[in-house]
This record gives structure tokens, C-alpha cells and sequence, in this order.
């Protein structure tokens, strides 16, 4: 999915990449970046600025989508940035240059882009919530077998309330969020799951595994950032978790319009 700007992250309406009409084609002009393995992919969903409406705030960019094949003519794709999180994970940059795509590979109606990308998101932040409780549930193990097994001031450091606390708080936040995301899940499977089903899993989890990661990490000590154990790993990885699929502030802003909007309509 190709949304994302040098200069249009959270705020996907300032985006510049546009889609300009011009007989039965669209000539696509702009730039995206942070767009997973477009080098490996056949074709990107690509999100580009089709024209403008009012709004009480002024002009606001109307949104489509579509299929752009790699190796049409003007569409470049060049490796982007390092990350420290997801070390594995790599990134392109996206340009494009009179790129010119047949109207009909434009995906849904047009200007109606955003309800296209609203039918991924929900499964893509449902994903990260998954892949975050297994990285959780293999910090805590770790935590727990070292506090279980590493004797200091004569007694197992899980004996020390300070300790024993750190593991029961993990536990705990680790079983809220996946209960949460599970009844994410469920509703998906059911067809009743809302914008905030799929934020409130992805946020709270993802902030969770931060904690656990950083507790488990505590837990350990010195020995908790050693290359030696997955720990220094997954505490690394944990970061970007709050910022790809929307940052931790967007999944608030979501939660909280949704909670709002009746009082208000």
C-alpha cells in the first residue's frame, strides 16, 4: 500500500502524489516513501490526489486508488531508509514521473480511496497486534525463567516484591490486550468490527508490548541488552510498532471521534 510522504504521514489529505485525468488514462506525479518491499512486489496500491472539495476547514484533497504495475513507464522504485526496528524489514522510496495508468485500474469509485484503504487497515492493525503478543509472550517467558533462576542477595530475584510486581503487571497487560484483540478478531470473522475494534487492539497491545519488552529488559539487567538474548531484539522491534499502520495518537483519535460522534451528530 502506497500512501505514505516525505511530507504527508498521519495527515494522508496533505499528500502531493496526484492523478490527473487526461483521456482514458490518469497521469500520476509524486512521491511515496516507507512502502514495504515494493521491490519485490508485482504492483503497488497507490493512493494519489484526484481533486479537491470545501470543508469547514477549507480545501481538502479528495483520495483515490490504484493499480500501478512495476515497470510501467515513469514509476521508479529505489531503496529507502535503515530502520533499527525489524532489521529484516526494508523499505522503498516510490517515484513518480508522468506515470501514465488506465483509468481502469482504478480500485473502488473515484475519490472514494480512503474506503478502499479502510477495508486493509483493520486487517493490517489487526496483524500487528498478533505479531506483537508473540513477541510479548516470549519476553515474559524469558523474564519469568530468569527471575525464577538468577540468585542475588542470597534468594531468586523473583523472590523480590520489586521483581514478582514487574511479572504480574506483564501478565496482566499481556492478557487485557489479547483478549482484545481476540474479540477484534472475532468480530472481523463476524463482519461487525468497527474502526475502533481494530484501534483499541492494535493500540493497546502494541503499547503493551513496549512495557513488557522494557520490563523484561529490567529484569535482566545489564545482560537484558546483550546481542546473546532476543530481548535487546524485541525491545527494538517493539518501537515502530506505535507508528506503522497508524501511530498510537491516530488509534486515540479514532477511539475517541467514535465515542464522541453520537454526542455530536
Amino acid at each position: 500500500l502506497a500512501m505514505t510522504e516525505p511530507g504527508a504521514g498521519s495527515d494522508l489529505r496533505s499528500m502531493q502524489c496526484r492523478a490527473q485525468r487526461d483521456g482514458d488514462s490518469y497521469v500520476i506525479n509524486g512521491t511515496k516513501h516507507f512502502i514495504s518491499h515494493a521491490d519485490l512486489a508485482d504492483f503497488v496500491i497507490l493512493f494519489a490526489a484526484t481533486g479537491e472539495e470545501e470543508s469547514s476547514r477549507g480545501p481538502r484533497k479528495l483520495i483515490s486508488a490504484f493499480l500501478v504495475d512495476k515497470g510501467t513507464p515513469g514509476f521508479t522504485v529505489r531503496r529507502g531508509y535503515h530502520s533499527v526496528s525489524h532489521r529484516g524489514y526494508h523499505n522503498c522510496i516510490l517515484e513518480f514521473e508522468s506515470c501514465r495508468v488506465p483509468a481502469g485500474q482504478m480500485l473502488g469509485a473515484e475519490h472514494q480511496g480512503f474506503s478502499v484503504a479502510n477495508d486493509w487497515l483493520g486487517a493490517t492493525r489487526l496483524q500487528v497486534a498478533a505479531m506483537c503478543l508473540g513477541r510479548a509472550h516470549r519476553a515474559l517467558e524469558h523474564a519469568t525463567n530468569w527471575a525464577a533462576e538468577r540468585q542475588q542477595f542470597g534468594q531468586f530475584i523473583g523472590r523480590f516484591q520489586g521483581v514478582g510486581f514487574k511479572l504480574a503487571e506483564m501478565k496482566m497487560r499481556l492478557e487485557a490486550s489479547e483478549l482484545l484483540t481476540l474479540q477484534a478478531a472475532w468480530k472481523a470473522d463476524q463482519g461487525v468490527a468497527t474502526d475502533t475494534d481494530y484501534a483499541m487492539a492494535k493500540l493497546y497491545t502494541t503499547e503493551m508490548l513496549a512495557f513488557v519488552a522494557d520490563e523484561a529488559i529490567q529484569i535482566h539487567g545489564g545482560m537484558g541488552l546483550m546481542s546473546d538474548l532476543p530481548l535487546e531484539r524485541i525491545w527494538r522491534d517493539a518501537r515502530v510498532e506505535r507508528i506503522w499502520e497508524g501511530t498510537s495518537e491516530i488509534q486515540r483519535h479514532i477511539i475517541s471521534r467514535d465515542i464522541l460522534r453520537p454526542h455530536w451528530t
